[in-house]
């Protein structure tokens, strides 16, 4: 498979999966959380003016990890897309750069994967895994980032090759 196919077909695939996954959180998973928030918010008051502040303070904490896995989980699908369309922008120059068609895979392949692990961070972090899902987002912004960075660079080393070469001739 070349590297052009699996850049195409990757930022489909994550598009694909930005979709699914909004659907999936705005019809299953954004109402449960919101009528969980309503219910801690208001167990926490309840008992506050009750003079039970141990039990206010548990509902409280509830409601800040209800609202902090709301927060992560509503931007899975953004980070996903986001993903996509960073594998759209070499495509523009996959085709031009005189590169080894190895290296082209290899960069393309990072920056997939890279989308992929970001997201999986992200929902890791959802499953009070909040430090591993964080390192893994971590790894999957440096692996987009190093896609990027490759591609950037072969990029800048073709235009200044390409720019001598129409020096000389002209």
């Amino acid at each position: 498979m070349s590297s052009q196919r699996i850049l195409h077909m990757g930022a489909l695939l994550l598009f694909v999966l930005s979709i699914g996954y909004g659907i999936y959180y705005e019809i299953f998973l954004r109402p449960e959380q919101q009528q969980s928030l309503i219910y801690n918010l208001d167990m926490a008051l309840n008992m506050a003016t009750k003079g039970d502040l141990s039990t206010a303070s548990a509902f409280a904490g509830q409601f800040g990890n209800v609202n902090q896995s709301m927060s992560v989980q509503s931007r899975i699908p953004q980070h996903l897309a986001l993903a996509g369309a960073m594998l759209l922008a070499p495509l523009l120059l996959e085709p031009k750069l005189p590169v080894n068609e190895r290296i082209k895979l290899i960069l393309s392949l990072l920056m997939v994967f890279g989308g992929i692990l970001l997201a999986a961070g992200e929902l890791i972090q959802t499953l009070e895994l909040a430090e591993l899902g964080w390192y893994i987002s971590l790894a999957g912004y440096a692996w987009l980032g190093l896609g990027l960075l490759g591609y950037l660079v072969f990029g800048l080393i073709f235009a200044e090759v390409h720019a001598g070469q129409k020096a000389k001739r002209g």
